[in-house]
């Protein structure tokens, strides 16, 4: 048997008084894409963000490749890792955010080079052909030297996902990578992360576009009160719900 790409187990999360998470427990295995549905609120966001240890979990187990999340055990207990252990586990996962996050000040080449080069290393001329290798991949390679600012939100956020994989990574987050874009420009993003699931990268998104859980996803998981409350083969799930409450939420979704 294969690790899982995401393993979770029991994980909760508090802010202050606010019981966010409540025992979460998700697996994704390899190649697979997950998709996180839910009404806001619901935890989706922090559970993602706990995945490469953006957010720090209150109890719980998580892994990734089948190693701890900003974690190292040594016999019974746990040790966090130091700042630079949990920026080389972080590198390893990309991830795409609802703002695109770009520097404003550097080109959209740049703006995907800079990474591999300042944290892996990388030379100039290596990281500039991978740059324009992605570019071409996202549809934007007459935009390399382009800034954000004269960018669309679409091709922003294109640029954002090529940022995210020069860095080679083994596991892709998305949280709500469409929700800040005009209605127009949606599918432009979703194509991309189409073709990025065609090719077998393992992607969990949390998204609140039904038709793309329900075209690509290969496992859903419905968050309600920092609780999944049902899981399964999307395309069921969204048809057939199982639960009165994910029956609620598709009927004021779709």
């Amino acid at each position: 048997m294969t690790t899982p790409m995401v393993e979770a187990r029991g994980i909760s999360k508090s802010f202050g008084t606010v019981q966010v998470l409540s025992g979460v427990d998700l697996t994704v295995e390899r190649g697979q894409v997950a998709c996180l549905i839910g009404p806001s609120g619901s935890g989706k966001s922090t559970f993602l963000r706990c995945i490469n240890h953006l957010e720090k979990h209150d109890a719980g187990e998580l892994r990734v490749d089948g190693s701890l999340v900003g974690y190292r055990q040594s016999g019974n207990k746990l040790y966090e890792l130091n700042e630079r252990q949990i920026c080389a586990e972080r590198s390893q996962i990309g991830m795409v955010f609802q703002r695109f996050n770009l520097f404003p000040h550097l080109t959209a080449l740049e703006n995907i080079t800079i990474a591999p080069q300042r944290v892996l290393g990388k030379k100039g001329p290596e990281t500039i052909r991978r740059a324009q290798e992605l570019l071409e991949r996202v549809g934007l390679s007459d935009k390399a030297a382009s800034y954000p600012s004269q960018l669309s939100g679409g091709q922003q956020q294109r640029v954002a996902i090529a940022r995210a994989l020069a860095m080679d990574p083994k596991l892709m987050l998305f949280d709500e990578p469409t929700s800040a874009l005009d209605p127009e420009l949606v599918g432009e993003v979703l194509d991309v992360m189409r073709d990025l699931a065609k090719s077998g990268m393992t992607m969990v998104v949390v998204t609140h576009e039904m038709g793309f859980a329900r075209e690509v996803a290969d496992v859903a998981y419905f968050l309600d009160e920092g609780v999944v409350q049902e899981w399964g083969n999307p395309r069921e799930m969204l048809v057939s719900p199982r639960t009165q409450r994910l029956a609620g939420f598709l009927s004021k979704v779709l």
